[in-house]
């Protein structure tokens, strides 16, 4: 089920009230870190007894999770070796450590080193030896170690390393690169695993040598924001979310991660007193004499994707593509619980008649492809067709570089929106006031507020023309089937419809792990919705993840 991802900030405040009440935190983190920790170096080197781990510490709570899974880590005979980085650390949590057999090295600080040009007696350069000894030690350690702990900074931690620490970092991973050049073809390892987050976790890719680069993220109480970015994925690995108790308000998340789980929870299943009304309406508006296929491909993946009714609100000639398919789909006019407009740049009179069947409605819309330029800044929307509505947009990178040049009145590149989608996506959905589901590898849905949803990642084989074309069918069916539940009620809030539109994108995945072509796509989109709803679930595995809960 959607896992729903927290500023640091609120996860703080919601320890609160427990470490008020006296309960103990750090030990419910510590014990689950300890098992984690043993697993990974039972299922590396087969046992746990005789292994070595090297435990990196700083000066906050996360060094204290870290000392005492150490600590149970070394009464189960593991070699752990502690490498203070900072003048102080956490003290109960070391002495735990050092009680169990642990070794300490007390790394040295920048006030420890001398200028090397200066003139210096001879006892400071006995200290300047012991400094280098110390070092060496640290990275001799380091090196050796089946397992590294990252417990150095945690979620309070300011950016960037002090330069003592990353130069250490730097040398470590430069001496693991070396060997693993040396010993090409066998696999490393040396696993290295960050406490609640990684230390100076960073999108910015400037210094990124001199970060520590986990194989796994354990993390704490809640998923915080900062760990989904998907710029961030090579410092994090795999990020693992521990349960320790606390009450978070699922309202103030700032994200949510969607996988398999969700669709297989929430996809809509036809129920025993529903009819074809009830399970949706959707219009679609796609193709054109010079895109044909454009609208057969849109309207194909609504008709397989389980919606109760499909209108084709297009050319005629489309249409008599289309019914040559799927003789279920009409033409007459008639209610309608979502549109999809744009894909295969429908010609402009069929736009015009489609915005004036809409006026006076608050049918939702899909707009993609050349529909796209019928959106403006929120506040010139006002008064307009697409007020009062909700509106998705589904760009992809150079499409919405395009909207974002128009809505900002500057240049803006397809280059820019890749570097950051997470950031661009949340500028352009509250610029605009629209839904914007931006596609690519890691597809983003944010909006207008700021929330923003990931969807698991896709196959490679959805990079195919005609693709973004199924996947606007999908998600207008899903929009109307959903639409048409709550038409009594209010309409969906904004949150709620990126929770659908990332149910779409879900089948849209599910679909692409079984085609390699648009054509096949949308066959493959029938064979998912047939088990979701005949079945129950997904007949698959999701593959691999990012995130685990």
């Amino acid at each position: 089920m959607s896992v729903f991802a927290y500023p640091s900030t609120v996860i703080r405040e919601a320890e609160r009230p427990l470490l008020d009440a006296g309960v103990d935190l750090m030990a419910r983190a510590s014990r689950a870190l300890a098992h984690f920790l043993a697993d990974v170096l039972r299922e590396s080197r087969g046992q746990l007894f005789g292994s070595r781990v090297c435990v990196l510490v700083g000066p906050g709570n996360n060094a204290g999770d870290a000392l005492f899974a150490a600590a149970a880590l070394a009464r189960r005979g593991a070699h752990i070796t502690v490498v203070t980085l900072f003048d102080r650390t956490h003290d109960v949590g070391l002495a735990a450590a050092r009680r169990a057999g642990a070794g300490v090295i007390d790394f040295p600080k920048p006030d420890e080193t001398t200028d090397p040009h200066a003139e210096v007696a001879e006892g400071v350069r006995d200290s300047e030896l012991r400094v280098d000894e110390l070092r060496a030690d640290a990275l001799r350690e380091l090196n050796r170690s089946d397992l590294v702990l990252d417990g150095i900074l945690g979620i309070g931690g300011r950016p960037g390393l002090p330069e003592h620490i990353a130069s250490l970092v730097r040398d470590w991973r430069h001496s693991a690169g070396t060997r693993q050049a040396a010993s090409a073809g066998t696999r490393s390892t040396q696993t290295v695993i960050a406490v609640d987050v990684p230390s100076d976790l960073s999108p910015v890719e400037s210094g990124a040598p001199d970060r520590i680069h986990a194989d796994h993220t354990v993390t704490f109480g809640g998923l915080k924001t900062d760990l989904i970015d998907p710029r961030v994925a090579a410092f994090t690995g795999t990020v693992h979310l521990v349960d320790i108790g606390l009450d978070l308000d699922e309202n103030q998340a700032t994200a949510a991660v969607v996988d398999i789980d969700d669709l297989n929870a929430d996809f809509p299943r036809p129920q025993p007193e529903g009819h074809k009304y009830s399970r949706g309406v959707v219009g679609i508006l796609a193709g054109s004499e010079e895109y044909p296929g454009a609208g057969v491909l849109t309207t194909t993946s609504a008709v397989n994707c389980g919606v109760g009714m499909v209108r084709s609100l297009g050319s005629q000639m489309v249409a008599e593509y289309v019914i040559g398919l799927h003789a279920e789909v009409v033409t007459a006019s008639g209610r309608m619980n979502a549109v999809v407009m744009g894909p295969g740049d429908p010609e402009d009179e069929y736009i015009h008649d489609c915005v004036d069947e809409l006026a006076n409605t608050s049918v939702p819309v899909v707009l993609d492809a050349g529909a796209l330029d019928m959106v403006g800044r929120a506040e010139s929307v006002k008064g307009t067709w697409l007020a009062e509505r909700p509106v998705v947009l589904t760009p992809h990178a150079g499409e919405l570089a395009r909207l974002l040049s128009r809505l900002l009145g500057e240049i803006i590149t397809s280059s820019r929106i890749t570097a950051d989608p997470i950031g661009w996506a949340q500028r352009a959905a509250q610029s605009s006031g629209c839904i914007v589901l931006l596609k690519g590898h890691q597809t983003v849905i944010a909006a207008p507020d700021g929330f923003f949803v990931l969807p698991e990642t896709g196959p490679a084989s959805l990079a195919t023309a005609g693709s973004g074309d199924v996947l606007a069918g999908i998600i207008g069916a899903l929009v109307a089937t959903f639409h048409a539940k709550s038409q009594h009620e209010s309409p969906l809030p904004e949150r709620e419809l990126t929770h659908v539109v990332g149910l779409g994108v879900l089948v849209h995945n599910a679909a692409g792990r079984r085609a390699v072509n648009a054509g096949a796509l949308v066959d493959a989109v029938a064979e998912v919705a047939g088990e979701l709803i005949l079945a129950g679930s997904l007949i698959e595995s999701a593959g691999p993840s990012r995130n685990e809960r």
